[in-house]
């Protein structure tokens, strides 16, 4: 397989796996634990997203992600649709820290400073560990993450679920939305906690579009590197109108 270049010297086998890792210190200042009580008990919930994007074979999977993002409970933004989650994307190579846009790729810290230029949030904040992740699903709302993506995820099992497993392809950004303390995966009533996530792959992919990851993979993908990123303040609207993108109005058919 040919192995693709992206930004900051990181590689993808898949072009739909181009997130790239950014960590900033600066981020461990806001924590959304301080939002999200530590002694609340941990819950089932599950966020709607009425809404299905679709990458296609390009990357832009951070865009995508926060356009899903956008798109779910508890604020919903309308309008929102593949061309708008590109011009996410490529407003997020812009503002990421590496310099110009000859390389695919972006981060989801870039992402969420794209979704705040454009007015759909003011602040934004970052979980530490699974806990945090699982209780900002119970009580807060949606959680974006960048994690590897392995061989064994690019497709489900029968039932939804991702293994994971040895040979990771690239960096995949998606949303989780929802966890399930005591879901029944297996059809013999054994319980397994898990979260669900919306890909940007369709809704032909996995369930409706969703997949289920088990928690303790969840928790080792986000040790090896990943990151979980939590819209505080969001808008239903933008707060200024984000200058238009021709090549997207272009291929719209908006304009010749």
């Amino acid at each position: 397989m040919d192995v693709l270049s992206l930004k900051n010297g990181n590689t993808t086998i898949d072009p739909r796996l181009d997130r790239v890792p950014q960590f900033d210190e600066r981020s461990r200042e806001y924590p959304i634990r301080t939002l999200v009580a530590e002694r609340a008990p941990l819950r089932s919930a599950g966020w709607a997203c009425p809404g299905w994007l679709n990458q296609g074979r390009e990357g832009a999977c951070v865009g995508f992600a926060w356009s899903h993002e956008l798109i779910a409970k508890p604020v919903q933004v309308p309008g929102v649709n593949d061309s708008f989650a590109r011009g996410v994307y490529r407003e997020a190579q812009q503002l990421d820290e590496w310099p110009g846009e000859n390389y695919s790729g972006t981060s989801v810290l870039a992402g969420a400073k794209a979704i705040v230029a454009r007015g759909y949030m003011e602040e934004y904040r970052w979980a530490f560990g699974i806990d945090d992740v699982l209780r900002t699903l119970g009580y807060f709302g949606p959680v974006v993450i960048g994690i590897k993506w392995y061989d064994s995820m690019f497709e489900t099992a029968p039932n939804g679920l991702l293994e994971v497993s040895e040979g990771d392809f690239g960096g995949h950004a998606i949303l989780v939305r929802g966890v399930s303390l005591r879901a029944r995966l297996d059809g013999h009533g054994t319980t397994t906690p898990v979260v669900r996530l919306r890909n940007s792959w369709g809704r032909d992919w996995g369930i409706d579009g969703d997949c289920y990851l088990r928690v303790t993979d969840l928790e080792k993908l986000l040790n090896d590197g990943g990151e979980a990123c939590v819209p505080v303040t969001r808008k239903t609207g933008p707060l200024r109108s984000p200058e238009a993108d021709p090549d997207l109005l272009r291929e719209a058919g908006e304009i010749d």
